[in-house]
């Protein structure tokens, strides 16, 4: 009997030893099946994602919102923005705002000057006036600037945020369609505050010593005066001038009002406060005959000489440096078109874009005509309908502010 037991139980330690080893090998089986049958999870880290979005155009981030929250919460950040617009190369446009404010037309330009392909878009955040037209225009960093019916207009046409600005409250109690006085205005970017500024300069034509320069800070969103402003110069006309912007300061052709000589005026953006810069000598042609622009990555002016039919181009090649003013490109108006021919902007490979109020137009840098395209091509758009024209760059950027708007496209 107490060998029966004892076998018994030998028996017992046995099996349980046994099962202890088949639990053993079905675990590692489990295991291994586990491992060699689950695929790989697949992992794109976050920021190698944002330097790839950081890469692509503007228009292909807008329609990428779309893909998913974090997608849209990224792009439309602010500082994504800011990193976009810094690292990736710019898209340049022509854009055309038509005079009765119904719509835009977009044109790339570079390549060629494809108006038949040209983006046309409508906007309805400001209503057309029968007596009103667009006045002055200015780009800087993706926004446009414009004066209508009595209020600045700042959009960005690719986001659609905008924002309306009004007049400045004293501003000698008039209004731009005043013979009295003469307006100067220029809009741009204050890297020292990330803020964007309009700047306002106003005088009283029959005593310039009567003066008034003003700023409108969007991030404050009111207007300040800068007191004791002194301001020796006159202007040959009184319609309102925009100024151009480069280098962080706004640039107007004035007269000197002692000695009726041409200069450049220009007010820093971050500085606040006015300075000269003197005309390039051998340029004798007034003012209305001239006109301030970029040509490639230079401050430069064209000026019509009716003398000797010629458009010269002159081009500062150091900043505020007198002596480096050179004439680059004479273009014979034999060759231009037989109405008045104005420069818009310049290509990256040095071609000139310009128009004669009909059609757009591009030449070498020798006076050698490219192409050509007329307005009427682009059916029922802003160029066909009369407009104004400027250059602007494609960016996501926002204005400061809280009380930004967007406008609808019922074209999209």
């Amino acid at each position: 009997m107490r060998r029966f037991m004892n076998f018994m139980l030998l028996v017992q330690k046995t099996m349980r030893k046994r099962r202890r080893g088949e639990r053993r090998t079905e675990k590692k089986k489990r295991k291994t099946k586990t491992t060699t049958t689950s695929p790989p999870k697949s992992y794109v880290p976050e920021e190698m994602i944002t330097e790839i979005l950081l890469r692509l155009p503007v228009k292909s981030l807008i329609r990428f919102k779309c893909v998913s929250k974090p997608w849209f919460s990224l792009i439309s950040d602010s500082m994504f923005a800011e990193s976009h617009f810094q690292l990736t190369a710019h898209t340049r446009k022509i854009e055309f705002i038509s005079n009765d404010l119904q719509q835009t037309t977009s044109i790339d330009f570079e390549e060629q000057l494809d108006l038949e392909n040209a983006s046309i878009k409508r906007f309805n955040f400001l209503h057309p006036q029968d007596d009103s037209l667009i006045q002055i225009i200015s780009s800087c960093r993706g926004f446009i600037f414009f004066y209508y019916s009595s209020n600045f207009c700042i959009m960005n046409p690719c986001t659609k945020v905008h924002k309306q600005i009004p007049l400045a409250p004293d501003e000698f109690e008039t209004n731009l369609e005043s013979g009295y006085i003469y307006y100067l205005y220029g809009f741009g970017y204050d890297q020292l505050r990330d803020d964007y500024l309009v700047v306002s300069l106003s005088c009283i034509l029959a005593e310039e010593d009567i003066s008034r320069l003003e700023y409108f800070s969007l991030k404050d969103n009111k207007w300040n005066e800068i007191e004791n402003t002194y301001f020796p110069y006159t202007l040959d006309k009184i319609d309102p001038r925009v100024g151009t912007l480069y280098n962080d300061a706004i640039h107007w052709l004035a007269l000197h009002s002692c000695s009726l000589m041409e200069v450049i005026i220009a007010f820093d953006l971050s500085e606040k406060k006015l300075f000269e810069i003197p005309f390039p000598n051998g340029v004798e042609h007034k003012s209305n005959h001239c006109e301030l622009w970029i040509f490639g990555e230079f401050l430069s002016l064209w000026a019509i000489d009716c003398e000797h039919r010629r458009i010269e181009i002159w081009m500062m090649k150091e900043y505020k440096d007198h002596s480096s003013w050179i004439k680059t490109i004479v273009l014979s108006m034999h060759i231009l078109p037989p109405r008045k021919f104005s420069p818009i902007c310049s290509t990256k490979n040095g071609d000139i874009i310009g128009t004669d109020g009909a059609r757009l137009l591009r030449y070498t840098n020798t006076g050698e005509p490219i192409e050509s395209s007329s307005y009427k091509c682009i059916a029922d758009s802003a160029a066909s309908h009369g407009s104004r024209s400027i250059v602007y760059t494609e960016s996501l950027l926002s204005l400061p502010g809280d009380d930004m708007q967007v406008y609808e496209d019922d074209l999209e």
